[in-house]
């Protein structure tokens, strides 16, 4: 082409580069003891739409790695599909990375004789899917669930739409109501961010729930439940509430903590990704979880908890969720 020709051309560039320098824009990371910001970025991106459908049937990192025997994050089966199925399957779906991503941390970026990578993430400006993991047998028990062994990361997660269907209230172990049946409580909406280092359970709470009429329609504001196995989990929906994609999904390794900068907003985040292996997802949902797992709660305590917020702790649970199916015909896991 003539120069002509060519200044006369418009377009964009298919990958970009960003900088960030040791305290500009809000960058305060410092490691190795460092009094001052002394760590820099350098951003390699796409500008494109990345469709995958994935499946993994094991992940491990960071094993026996900085931070001793065992796993950062450990998981089994492992899928990553659409939302939405397509003919009764996952397989036909994809997930969406919009501006996937590569990124450097760099120690004394300015410094030939002394700069030093450390640390690096893959990520994307944009994140829609569903992450399916492990194997659930039996809905009325945690104790047959696979899927996540270790997690290390921080995750947003937000339940909507809850459902126990096998409440019980009892008082002194022997006499549970209703003497005709069992009662059912509807979970209110409950966000939280969870930061699990090596985890393997996890706590939601304080929450609120209201209980049938023949559990005397009781509203509790502060339902705990703690020490839920991660291995529960089996399908976590990388969105916003409203179905539309999430921000600033990344899944990082770092020698030293570090604070990471969002995409959608320039900050750098709230939570520091720790030493090892860290995933980061700020924004995941569970969805219509339906718990049929039977749940006993103290008559006494429940109807205090109504009357004056104490605390009512359940039992670990099974979330009821079944891993979603992402393979062509009858195949269990692909």
């Amino acid at each position: 082409m003539s120069d002509q020709d060519l200044s006369a051309a418009t377009g964009q560039s298919l990958y970009t580069s960003n900088y960030i320098a040791p305290g500009q824009s809000g960058n305060n990371n410092r490691v190795d003891g460092s009094s001052t910001a002394n760590v820099g970025f350098y951003r390699l991106g796409l500008q494109a739409t990345l469709d995958l459908n994935l499946n993994a049937q094991s992940i491990q990192l960071g094993c026996g790695g900085v931070n001793g025997p065992g796993c950062d994050i450990d998981l089994s089966n492992v899928s990553l599909s659409g939302l939405n199925q397509v003919n009764g399957s996952y397989a036909g779906s994809d997930a969406t990375l919009k501006n996937p991503f590569i990124e450097f941390a760099i120690k004394n970026p300015m410094t030939l004789s002394t700069r030093e990578i450390v640390g690096f993430r893959l990520g994307a400006a944009e994140a829609l899917g569903l992450l399916s993991v492990g194997t659930n047998g039996d809905l009325s028990t945690p104790t047959d669930d696979t899927g996540i062994r270790s997690l290390s990361g921080d995750i947003g997660i937000q339940v909507t739409n809850a459902t126990l269907t096998d409440v019980r209230a009892c008082t002194l172990i022997i006499l549970c109501l209703p003497l005709t049946g069992k009662g059912t409580a509807n979970v209110a909406g409950y966000s939280t961010v969870l930061t699990p280092q090596r985890a393997s359970t996890f706590n939601l709470g304080p929450m609120t729930a209201i209980t049938s009429p023949n559990l005397l329609s009781l509203t509790l504001r502060n339902v705990n439940v703690n020490d839920i196995p991660y291995a529960t989990v089996h399908q976590l929906q990388i969105s916003k509430p409203d179905g539309t994609p999430t921000n600033d999904l990344s899944l990082s390794l770092q020698r030293a903590p570090i604070t990471w900068q969002k995409l959608s907003t320039g900050d750098f985040s709230s939570v520091t990704a720790q030493k090892g292996w860290w995933i980061s997802v700020p924004q995941a949902q569970f969805n219509n979880l339906v718990i049929t797992q039977p749940v006993t709660v103290d008559a006494i305590g429940a109807v205090l908890g109504a009357i004056i917020n104490t605390p009512v702790n359940l039992n670990p649970i099974d979330l009821g969720q079944i891993p979603a199916h992402n393979c062509y015909g009858n195949l269990k896991f692909c």
